[in-house]
């Protein structure tokens, strides 16, 4: 009986702990991958998940409106352009 409230134990501390610490690791990989602390942001998404997904999608969304705002349609190169010929039906 004691061995198996040990592993149900082990096995809710596991399931519990995988979430928030592959979230973690995210977030560390993005931060390294923007130039930021990786350790921080470890440890910001570790324990404060959620808080840490809203900000990394504001995060996002700030630098991708100000790449669209610095890119005009004259500097977008004519074969990053979806298109198909038109003399295909």
């Amino acid at each position: 009986m004691n061995a198996q409230i040990v592993h149900a134990f082990a096995t809710g501390l596991m399931l519990f702990y995988s979430a928030p610490m592959a979230f973690g690791l995210f977030c560390a990989w993005w931060a390294q991958q923007h130039g930021r602390n990786a350790w921080a942001w470890f440890f910001f998404g570790l324990l404060l998940m959620p808080v840490a997904g809203i900000w990394l999608l504001a995060i996002n969304g700030d630098l991708r409106d100000a790449a669209r705002t610095t890119r005009s349609s004259a500097t977008v190169p004519r074969h990053d352009l979806l298109s198909t010929r038109k003399d295909v039906p």
